[in-house]
C-alpha cells in the first residue's frame, strides 16, 4: 500500500460554463483533460493551476444534500486502491463508498474526522505529471 500524491482537488460549479472561462481564460489556466457527462449538466474539467489540479464538476441538478459550490473532494492517487482500502479499513476508517470501477478509473471514498469527502484514485490513462 502507498499513497503516492495527491491527484485533484475537486468544487462544484453553480454555473460551470462561468468557472470553465475564469479558470481557463480569465486565469489563463490549463486544461489538462475533461470527462463529458451522459447528461447534460454533468461534465467535468481538469484544469492545472500551477503544480495542482482541480476538477470542475458540474453542479447542475446536483443532490439537494450536496453542496452546489465549493470544496467536493480530496482525490489521493494510490498504486492499488483495493490494497490501500482494506489497509485502512483494518486502521478503523469507514468508507461510504468501496472500491468500484468507473470505466477506466478505480476509486473508493470516505470522509476525514471533519467530515470532508476523501477519494483513493487510480487509472492507468487519467494522469499527468
Amino acid at each position: 500500500m502507498a499513497i503516492l500524491k495527491a491527484h485533484h482537488i475537486a468544487l462544484r460549479a453553480r454555473d460551470y460554463a462561468a468557472m470553465r472561462v475564469f479558470y481557463t481564460e480569465t486565469l489563463g489556466f490549463n486544461v489538462l483533460g475533461q470527462i463529458p457527462g451522459r447528461n447534460p449538466g454533468q461534465d467535468i474539467l481538469f484544469v492545472d493551476i500551477g503544480g495542482t489540479t482541480i476538477e470542475l464538476i458540474s453542479a447542475e441538478g446536483a443532490e439537494p444534500a450536496k453542496p452546489t459550490s465549493g470544496f467536493a473532494h480530496l482525490a489521493f492517487e494510490v498504486d492499488d486502491v483495493d490494497a490501500t482500502y482494506e489497509a485502512l479499513k483494518a486502521k478503523g476508517v469507514a468508507f461510504h463508498v468501496e472500491p468500484r470501477s468507473v470505466g477506466d478509473i478505480r476509486l473508493a471514498f470516505f470522509r476525514d474526522p471533519d467530515g470532508n469527502e476523501l477519494e483513493l484514485f487510480h487509472s492507468p490513462t487519467l494522469h499527468w505529471k
